[in-house]
């Protein structure tokens, strides 16, 4: 059924795709308005083909639920698994990025005790040039 399913959808996609292409080089007119029609009718059968298809799906999703909950548990635990990497990753770069940060901090308090500690020695060599004039 889902074979039916897939290639009904397959084949509406191909109809919408081909009479819009047709359309590319319609002028105006009674003619057009025909298309446009046609053009509906086309996409409107495609999007009820995708709903039956993703009907097909969510039952054969609520039947494995139901019969097999110990695959629905793999596969569950499985995305978890995957989500837990990614964020335990972006974590990992989120980490990186505030150690580079604190090492620039660090640096630049450094360089701001460095300067205050010259601004102070350089009263002290003018005070003492002063004395000995």
């Amino acid at each position: 059924m889902a074979d039916d399913l897939v290639s009904s959808l397959e084949s509406s996609l191909q109809s919408c795709v081909s009479l819009l292409l047709s359309n590319e080089g319609i002028e105006k007119g009674q003619h057009h308005n025909d298309n446009t029609k046609g053009v509906e009718f086309t996409i409107t059968k495609f999007l009820k083909n995708a709903q039956a298809l993703e009907a097909d799906f969510l039952n054969k999703q609520m039947y494995i639920r139901l019969n097999q909950p110990q695959e629905t548990t793999k596969q569950e635990v499985g995305h978890l698994k995957t989500e837990l990497a990614q964020k335990e990753e972006l974590l990992n770069k989120l980490s990186e990025r505030v150690d580079y940060w604190n090492k620039i901090l660090d640096d630049l308090q450094r360089k701001q005790t460095e300067i205050e500690a010259a601004d102070r020695k350089i009263p002290q060599v003018q005070t003492s040039a002063q004395k000995t004039l």
